[in-house]
């Protein structure tokens, strides 16, 4: 639209934003998102959600009958998360990582009897079992401060905040946006929303990287997709949003956009961008909750994900092991990597996929 002006970072925000809810994540307002936090800017979980989907996800079974968990134990639960004490970030988010994974143990009377039963944050084997939601302009209260930090695009699974993405412009490095994430991680900035984060990444259309919560700049990597089609990726970026989801994300601050973004030029479709990848690569929700659960090691208190090269050799090695050959062996290989590659920690990884994976029975 002739003399519209903008700014230019929504070039980047807003279609991250259009892929995300293509790819099956609920957009929220920021108005929205602040009602689910109590009004409170410290408080970085969305509460309704999250007591939402705990009572969805679990259920007590016992002598082959199935139970809630009683609402006292899912307010146990909320506050077992929430209330988890700082002690650092890697060595909090640590703490955070082993209950979203193991879940918490609570104590409920069944039939008369009080017994232990195991309560999850999140299904882990069943993704669509989840809740996926996406806000931007998510405003924390900085640690010892009365400002805030604004981080552009936050992912949540059932009400916690599992991946923050910075955005830049077209015309801005994108090691800009590395700077800001790592900022925002800082004790006397924003650590209490990072201490749930799996995934952080910094994109803007030409370049985009991706590391974990605590990640030193050197360490944050591109990814070099080995399964995707480029169709997949732009079928997810130029499939038009309904009108009840453009009116939801056009709103507040992003109102101004909407004669932009839906021009007719706009909807003759465009090409696919290096961040359109890196998202659909690693925020669609089955992605993100595999490699949340099955390729993150804390490594003598430093916390690391996989690289792509480690995922697709453990995946590619699961899939072999599956295999038997006529005498009902397993069948083995060799996995190939450089100097320098990560290859104890795919070893590590590979050993943890195995030990959570069903199939190896």
């Amino acid at each position: 639209m002739s003399g519209f002006r903008f700014n230019e970072k929504y070039f980047s925000q807003i279609p991250a934003l259009q892929q995300l809810i293509n790819l099956g994540f609920e957009y929220i307002t920021p108005d929205q998102a602040m009602m689910q936090r109590g009004n409170q800017l410290i408080n970085v979980l969305l509460e309704d959600s999250l007591r939402e989907q705990l009572d969805r996800i679990n259920r007590i079974r016992y002598k082959g009958r199935e139970y809630q968990f009683s609402e006292e134990n899912i307010q146990s639960a909320i506050r077992k998360i929430r209330n988890i004490p700082y002690q650092g970030l890697q060595k909090t988010n640590e703490a955070v990582y082993d209950l979203l994974t193991l879940g918490v143990a609570l104590e409920q009377t069944i039939e008369g009897a009080s017994r232990s039963f195991s309560l999850n944050y999140i299904d882990w084997k069943q993704p669509h079992n989840n809740l996926f939601q996406v806000t931007a302009e998510f405003p924390v209260l900085r640690r010892h401060s009365v400002e805030t930090a604004r981080p552009d695009i936050v992912l949540f699974v059932n009400g916690i905040p599992l991946a923050v993405i910075e955005c830049k412009a077209p015309g801005e490095k994108v090691e800009q946006a590395i700077s800001r994430n790592i900022r925002n991680q800082g004790a006397d900035y924003i650590p209490q929303l990072f201490i749930y984060s799996q995934l952080v990444m910094a994109i803007n259309k030409t370049a985009a990287l991706y590391a974990t919560a605590g990640s030193d700049e050197q360490y944050w990597s591109a990814w070099q997709e080995r399964e995707d089609r480029e169709d997949a990726v732009d079928a997810g970026i130029n499939t038009p949003l309904s009108h009840e989801q453009k009116d939801r994300l056009f709103s507040g601050d992003f109102a101004p956009a909407r004669g932009f973004f839906d021009s007719p030029e706009s909807e003759k479709g465009r090409l696919v961008t290096e961040q359109d990848k890196l998202i659909y690569s690693l925020c669609r929700p089955q992605r993100l909750l595999d490699l949340s659960y099955r390729f993150v090691v804390f490594d003598n208190g430093t916390r690391k994900i996989a690289r792509y090269q480690q995922y697709f050799a453990v995946h590619s090695t699961i899939r072999r092991l599956r295999q038997r050959d006529s005498q009902g062996r397993r069948k083995g290989g060799m996995i190939w990597h450089t100097q320098g590659s990560g290859k104890s920690l795919s070893m590590v990884m590979l050993v943890r996929a195995l030990a959570l994976d069903s199939g190896m029975d």
